[in-house]
């Protein structure tokens, strides 16, 4: 693709629009490149250059700083080279401009010559140009080389931010020294008298250009004088108006607070939400977006308020912008993960305008791929972008968050080439967009391919990795990466087994992994200092609904409620003892005490708030009035009902503790999830060719190197010693003896010890 050069550039600076950097940075190629020595009367010989800068279409006479010429001794300089005039200053000598850099970039060391650029009134690339421009510098040079002493002494200025230093910038740019012996640098270049005819190609228009507002006037009174702004360059000029191209844009790498007019031209890679907030300064509301441009800067855009309203439905993921007039400022790290030190503030006076016509050369995303296996040594909170094969997915899960409001939870088990697998949590519109499409591919046995672009670290008992308000999920896109990932998988991957980094305990600590029932007691699992986290998937058989709720505290704690229990005064208030207060209502939490059974045997299990919520599939004080205030039985019996023989994912806490001087096993629900048989399959085929990869496919189900990870499919593999045979391993508080063999069924059919077996109803 052809280097883009701003258009316009030189017929701007000979109408006197653009004078320095401050007004435009300029992206030109030089197509004639001399040096020259000069000998003032007063110092030694010096080399310097001066060259012809073209912007495809005509030319212009500039002059190059002493402190750039070691572009042109290393040979990045040379002629054909495309160029950035980061520092530049332009000054008229005898009705000739004259450009002097001070400081440039190289973009492009060699090209052939864009477009077929002509001196104004001459022919294109003539070399008279050169020395009928330079004529007027040597006679002014004469006439001022009696006072170069002190212009000498500023040979070595390479900024103008001071204005004093400007002026000396100045001045030594109208006396430039004596023209003497001149010297072509580059032999014969493509633009030299002799060489080859330039090339015809036409150029495109350009996305580098930088507006700022023009520079202050150089003469004695600017060191006191503040700078005036001036009008926009392109207001109320004629030759402006003749120029039709589209307005010139500056790389968002070349922001900085400083530049206070500039347009960008950038592709919007990602979009968050309107989000509310409440602050001391009162409500508001905000967004924000990013953008990624052709060089492969990016920035984050932010908008509040009305200017919120204004632009969150123009702005569309994946669509091409034009975007100025935005303030910058530091960004805020803690919320803004982008590789750039600033972001945009958009207000009232800021544009956006969209562009229709395609430009390929911006990408519709840039990644920066981690392996799963680094995860391991990054920092929690780090800010990633990370590729594997999803090996397992759970089902859609609603939880309450700490401020009381209720979102949406699913994980997923993604491994990789490195051998290690890491589960993935969604949150809110995920899990029912790409979240709901990743089940319903690995429920047709595919292993789909999902790229999180933008996925935060969390760390709890292992490393994991969660998706954020800027996250972005791609399920089998056509990457390279991707595509090498699908190689592998089917070549040796599915074979290959891989060590979950998430849910795993430091040191000593144990692995969350998938347990029977009956390991519970073998095992004597919760006897330790720590308590263990086991799954175990299994079926409600029966449940106890006498005391399936309590009256809870609702006063708020922080931003929680309190939740402890609370006692009926007799005058229709209810009282907290840990609050000390009475409040008029209370709140119903779920207790449910539940038997579970698998292959393997029974067991009791206490399921609280969230996890009863999800059980029974809706509030505890719902199900309170249906029971006690509308007294229907009917209607309450057929939801236990519909509770009983259903199948589970438990993740359980085992810890022993101390009941009435007795030291018991209980085993609390910390999750539920319903059982995806698909996915549940692909677990157990998963756990099968693991124990046949580590050839222990002889060892019986109950063996203790055969457990493994219920959501990462595949699993972790340990080995431990086996416990002596102790106290029954699952005992639960007042309710006694609570692990079966099977022996136990409540066969009083006494309705408040437990629904009869004949109400439970079948599969």
């Amino acid at each position: 693709m052809e280097a883009q050069l701003t258009a316009g550039a030189i017929e701007m600076i000979r109408n006197e629009e653009v004078k320095s950097e401050k007004d435009m940075v300029l992206i030109l190629q030089v197509t004639q490149l001399r040096a020259y020595s000069s000998t003032l009367q007063q110092g030694p010989a010096k080399e310097r250059y001066r060259m012809l800068l073209s912007d495809g279409t005509e030319t212009q006479l500039g002059m190059l700083a002493t402190t750039q010429n070691q572009l042109v001794n290393k040979e990045i300089l040379r002629p054909g080279s495309i160029v950035r005039l980061n520092s530049f200053i332009c000054n008229k000598i005898e009705e000739r401009r004259v450009v002097i850099v001070m400081e440039l970039d190289v973009i492009k060391t060699h090209s052939d010559t864009i477009g077929n650029p002509v001196q104004r009134g001459g022919k294109p690339n003539d070399q008279r140009a050169v020395d009928s421009n330079t004529s007027g510098i040597q006679q002014q040079d004469k006439s001022q080389s009696s006072g170069s002493r002190q212009i000498n002494n500023t040979e070595t200025v390479t900024s103008h931010a001071h204005v004093g230093q400007e002026r000396q910038v100045f001045d030594h740019a109208a006396t430039l020294p004596q023209v003497g012996q001149e010297r072509q640098v580059f032999g014969n270049g493509s633009t030299f008298p002799g060489s080859a005819a330039p090339s015809t190609r036409a150029y495109t228009n350009p996305p580098a250009g930088h507006a700022r507002d023009p520079p202050a006037t150089y003469s004695r009174q600017a060191a006191y004088q503040p700078q005036q702004r001036a009008p926009s360059m392109y207001a109320n000029r004629g030759p402006v108006a003749r120029n039709v191209a589209p307005p010139s844009t500056v790389p968002i790498n070349a922001l900085n607070p400083y530049n206070v007019r500039w347009t960008i031209k950038a592709r919007v890679t990602s979009k968050g939400e309107l989000r509310r907030y409440n602050n001391q300064r009162g409500d508001g509301k905000v967004f924000n977006f990013d953008l990624l441009d052709a060089e492969g800067g990016e920035i984050r855009v932010t908008c509040f308020n009305a200017v919120a309203d204004q632009f969150f439905d123009q702005i569309v993921v994946g669509n091409l912008y034009l975007v100025s007039k935005g303030s910058l400022r530091p960004a805020q790290k803690n919320f803004n993960h982008l590789n750039n030190d600033y972001e945009i503030m958009l207000d009232n006076a800021s544009t956006i305008q969209q562009c229709y016509e395609e430009d390929a050369a911006i990408p519709r995303q840039q990644f920066s791929f981690r392996s799963i296996g680094d995860i391991e040594s990054l920092q929690s909170n780090s800010i990633i972008d990370v590729i594997g094969i999803v090996s397992s997915i759970s089902p859609t899960a609603t939880i309450m968050k700490k401020n009381g409001t209720e979102t949406q939870k699913r994980a997923l088990q993604m491994k990789d080439m490195s051998g290690r697998s890491v589960e993935v949590t969604m949150w809110g519109s995920f899990c029912n967009a790409e979240g709901q499409r990743l089940q319903d591919l690995c429920d047709s046995g595919g292993f789909p391919v999902l790229a999180v672009k933008a996925g935060k670290i969390s760390e709890f008992n292992g490393k994991a990795v969660s998706t954020i308000g800027s996250s972005q999920l791609f399920i089998d896109p056509d990457f390279v990466e991707a595509q090498k990932l699908k190689d592998w998988f089917e070549r040796e991957g599915k074979s290959v087994p891989s060590i979950s980094i998430s849910r795993e305990f430091s040191g000593t600590g144990r692995v969350d992994v998938r347990k029977a029932i009956s390991q519970i007691k073998d095992e004597k699992l919760g006897t330790s200092e720590k308590p263990d986290w086991i799954t175990v998937s299994a079926t409600i058989i029966y449940m106890k609904f006498d005391n399936f709720c309590y009256t809870a505290c609702p006063i708020m704690n922080g931003d929680r409620p309190c939740s402890k229990k609370v006692t009926d005064n007799g005058d229709g208030r209810w009282r907290c003892e840990k609050c000390d207060q009475c409040v008029d209502e209370c709140d119903y939490r779920y207790i449910l005490q539940l038997q579970l059974q698998d292959h393997t045997g029974e067991t009791w299990v206490t399921a609280f708030q969230e996890a009863g919520e999800e059980i029974m599939g809706m509030p505890a004080k719902e199900l309170y009035f249906v029971k006690h205030e509308d007294k229907d039985e009917e209607k309450f019996e057929d939801i236990i009902r519909r509770v009983a023989f259903t199948k589970y994912i438990f993740k359980l806490k085992i810890k022993e503790e101390t009941y009435s001087d007795e030291q018991r096993v209980k085993s609390t629900v910390v999750r539920v999830d319903k059982l995806s048989y698909a996915s549940d399959t692909r677990s157990v085929l998963g756990a099968m060719d693991k124990l046949r990869t580590e050839n222990a496919s002889s060892l019986p189900v109950k063996q203790e190197g055969s457990h493994y990870n219920a959501d990462a499919g595949i699993g972790s593999s340990s080995s431990f010693e086996r416990r002596e045979p102790g106290l029954p391993a699952n005992q639960s508080g007042q309710y006694g003896n609570q692990f079966s063999n099977g022996s136990y069924r409540d066969t009083s059919g006494s309705y408040g010890g437990g629904l009869p077996r004949q109400h439970v109803g079948s599969y």
